[in-house]
């Protein structure tokens, strides 16, 4: 029996590998999925709003039968466009409701009327045509409640905001006080505040670009 050895040139034998290898490698990356990190923080994909459709508010039924308009001071940090108004209700809180967005200064920027209400939770009205709105400025989302009963924490922005980025309920104190009202039959704009009430209402969102 003949033994044959052969004898390979290390440098020889380190250039015929590199090919090789890049060939392993690039036939991995199509047979192996490559996932791509969302960055920790990271805002939530927008339509959004301030409060989850699982949020519910503490007494979700306040017993004020007056008619009253309730609102929410807020802002965004990034320009774009409100859509839509959204409130909680809870029982008793029937008739028409009428949704509004306001300039911190009164001026009304949308109206929508409410329909295909639900007996109870989270309503969403959408507007005609996309409301745009700028970046760190203070508005107002509101809705008429003609028969009360509208859903009320008190001292829901006593403390703190509401955030969910790039969405913020403002805190007492970031632009005046928060939770807002007016009294009398259609509404109208809501400039008053009692105990930093948080009124559950929101806003519909999308991010300009």
């Amino acid at each position: 029996m003949v033994t044959t050895t052969i004898r390979h040139r290390r440098g020889r034998a380190s250039r015929l590998s590199q090919p090789l290898a890049v060939c392993v490698v690039l036939l991995l990356s199509l047979l192996v999925p490559i996932g791509v990190a969302t960055p920790a923080g990271a805002a939530p994909p927008c339509p959004c709003s301030i409060w989850a459709a699982a949020a519910t508010p503490n007494n979700p039924s306040e017993a004020d039968t007056a008619a009253v308009e309730v609102g929410t001071k807020f802002r965004s940090d990034s320009a774009g466009s409100v859509t839509g108004v959204r409130f909680y209700k809870g029982s008793g809180n029937t008739g028409t409701h009428v949704g509004h967005l306001w300039t911190a200064a009164g001026a009304k920027l949308g109206t929508v009327t409410f329909s295909g209400e639900s007996a109870g939770g989270w309503q969403q009205a959408t507007f005609a045509a996309p409301v745009a709105i700028t970046a760190n400025t203070t508005y107002i989302v509101s809705y008429y409640a003609p028969k009360g009963r509208y859903a009320a924490d008190a001292n829901g922005f006593a403390a703190q905001g509401v955030d969910n980025a790039p969405l913020h309920a403002l805190a007492n104190g970031v632009d005046g006080a928060n939770g807002v009202y007016r009294y009398g039959s259609g509404g109208g704009f809501p400039a008053n505040t009692y105990q930093s009430t948080n009124y559950w209402v929101d806003v519909v969102f999308t991010a300009a670009g």
